[in-house]
Order: structure tokens, then sequence, then C-alpha cells
């Protein structure tokens, strides 16, 4: 398939194919107390990586949660949501949110998957996402990993 990539001056992601069908995204650089967040709802598919201590949580997720209609698509086979969070402070009602509301988009044909990724060191972060999967009886999948930066190393 024959892609071509249009990145604004806002980060949005514009994707092109070959047949012209255009299906948008964004990626947000992370800084030191917000994740990165890359968002393609054309592939169903959103990741936040990072440190999650936003001064605003509302205002930086509530930009998340305003792209994620974009997910309410029927031609999406999944929803595939990584969570990759080095520290969270003060956003982890803000992450129940964005779990509802992705929950919400899933359906029997469109499923919502969540992988979970945690520092081997920190496992109030585990705890965090054992206690948000118990709390809206949705399974994740938890991945130990050594450090959280750019890729993952799956912790053994």
């Amino acid at each position: 398939m024959n892609l071509r990539i249009i990145i604004d001056h806002f980060n949005k992601i514009r994707i092109k194919n070959s047949s012209n069908t255009v299906m948008d995204g964004y990626f947000i650089r992370p800084t030191g107390t917000t994740p990165s967040v890359n968002f393609r709802p054309g592939n169903g598919e959103l990741e936040l990586r990072g440190n999650s201590m936003p001064d605003d949580p509302l205002s930086f997720y509530g930009h998340v949660f305003s792209h994620l209609p974009a997910l309410d698509n029927d031609e999406l086979k999944a929803i595939n949501v990584n969570f990759a969070l080095k520290n969270i402070e003060d956003s982890s009602t803000y992450l129940h949110i964005l779990i509802k509301k992705l929950i919400s988009l899933s359906s029997e044909k469109r499923p919502l998957n969540i992988t979970w990724y945690y520092e081997k060191n920190r496992t109030n972060i585990l705890e965090i996402g054992r206690e948000i999967s118990e709390h809206y009886s949705h399974p994740f999948k938890f991945v130990e990993v050594f450090k959280i930066k750019d890729q993952l190393r799956q912790a053994s």
C-alpha cells in the first residue's frame, strides 16, 4: 500500500493511502510532566508513554477525550491502547475517565485491547492499572519492562 504522511505544524498527522482515503491522527511530544500521545484512529490505536503529572490534567486529557469519537468507526476490527506510564500524579481520575470512554466505544465487533506496561520496580503503576481494570471489569494485558523510554524491552 502506498502511503503519504503529512505532519502539519500542530503535529496533526494526515495519512493518505493510494485511494486518497484520509486517516487523521496526532502526536503530542512528551514533557517532563506529560506523556507522549500517539493517536492513530484510522488504525484504532492510541498510546500514552511517559510521565502523567500534568499541571492541568483536565486541559491535557480533555484534548485526548475530544478526539476519541474518531474511534467510533465500524470499519475498525479492534481498538488497541498502550499505556506505558512512569509516574502518575493527580491524573488517575482522568485515566479512569479515558478508559471508561474507550470501553463505551468498543463492541463485540470492535473489542478494546489494553496493554499496560510498567517498570519492574514501580509496582505502584501496576497497582493503578489493576485497580482500573478491576473497577471496569475489563481485562488488561500487564507487561513488566526494564525501563519505559522510546522502545520497550520486556523484563524476564
